[in-house]
């Protein structure tokens, strides 16, 4: 949640026009930046491959000054995976982006921060957001397992809709085959929309 209060009242057309602009010239920023960075770009998320994980931050500005991030970690086997089990494997060969903003993936959950509060620039915010996600990323991998993602979610009865998919597919990568299937057999009205009628729930 951003510590900055939302413009008051409503934005002329000329005002309007500027705040587009300066998201434009942001994003522009960003993508300019993303590659020396080892990041990559596309669709106004920076992404890469770490080893075993698949990283992904959605970064925006806040007003006047300063960007928020939403950042997220998961391992590169997950999505396919996923894929496998409902019938669409042919995703396997789509670019490392769709992990990030694609429509059939597995989102755990995210971390939020900001950058450059006291920054105005968009070039000098694109280099605050790069680095603090370089810093996000490295301390979380740090830590990060398939088993500190297991225990991060709710209880096994507790877990509905995209939460109980992405509990079975992080069981399979860890092993835990049996756990998995016991999950499948938990009845719920409430299937991922994704694997609704791909016989995966």
């Amino acid at each position: 949640m951003s510590d900055i209060p939302p413009r008051s009242g409503k934005l002329t057309r000329e005002q309007q026009r500027a705040v587009k602009q300066r998201q434009k010239d942001f994003a522009a920023a960003l993508k300019s930046q993303a590659r020396a960075a080892h990041w990559r770009y596309a669709g106004g998320w920076i992404f890469r491959q770490s080893g075993d994980w698949f990283v992904d931050v959605l970064p925006w500005l806040l007003p006047e000054r300063g960007a928020g991030l939403r950042l997220l970690i998961k391992p590169m086997a997950l999505d396919p995976l996923f894929w496998d089990i409902v019938g669409a494997s042919e995703n396997h060969s789509l670019p490392l982006s769709f992990r990030a903003n694609g429509a059939w993936v597995l989102r755990p959950a995210t971390i939020d921060s900001q950058a450059g509060l006291d920054q105005a620039d968009v070039e000098l915010l694109a280099t605050e957001v790069l680095g603090v996600a370089d810093r996000q990323t490295e301390a979380l991998l740090e830590t990060m397992s398939l088993e500190s993602m297991l225990a991060a979610l709710p209880d096994k009865d507790d877990l509905f809709g995209q939460q109980r998919v992405l509990a079975i597919c992080l069981l399979i990568l860890a092993g835990q085959t049996e756990t998995a299937f016991d999950l499948c057999r938990i009845s719920s009205s409430e299937e991922h929309p994704i694997a609704r009628g791909s016989g995966f729930l």
